[in-house]
């Protein structure tokens, strides 16, 4: 049985795996490929200050033993909009 953990509570080792595992998140540390080829004004509001911050608030699948669980693809965020949603958050704007 898997329960949703938050990235602070995992092992250095199961981080180094969602750091590597979940390229597209959007963060001070990492701008993913599908960021780029967004307007500009997108690329100045990140998600999420840095990685540490990503981790903070986002939640992944982990088995009773503590490791993560391989059949789950996906995970859980919410996003803390450290330089505001900016133009995120407008109705009709072209991503």
């Amino acid at each position: 049985m898997s329960k949703l953990t938050l990235g602070t509570e995992l092992s250095t080792y199961s981080r180094q795996q969602v750091l590597s595992r979940f390229v597209h998140r959007f963060t001070g540390d990492n701008l993913p490929d599908w960021a780029c080829f967004t307007n500009k004004a997108y690329q100045e509001h990140p998600h999420f200050a840095d990685d540490d911050d990503w981790l903070a608030n986002t939640s992944f699948y982990v088995r009773d033993d503590g490791g993560l669980d391989e059949r789950y693809t996906h995970c859980v965020s919410s996003p803390t909009w450290p330089k505001g949603k900016g133009i995120w958050g407008q109705k009709g704007v072209d991503y």
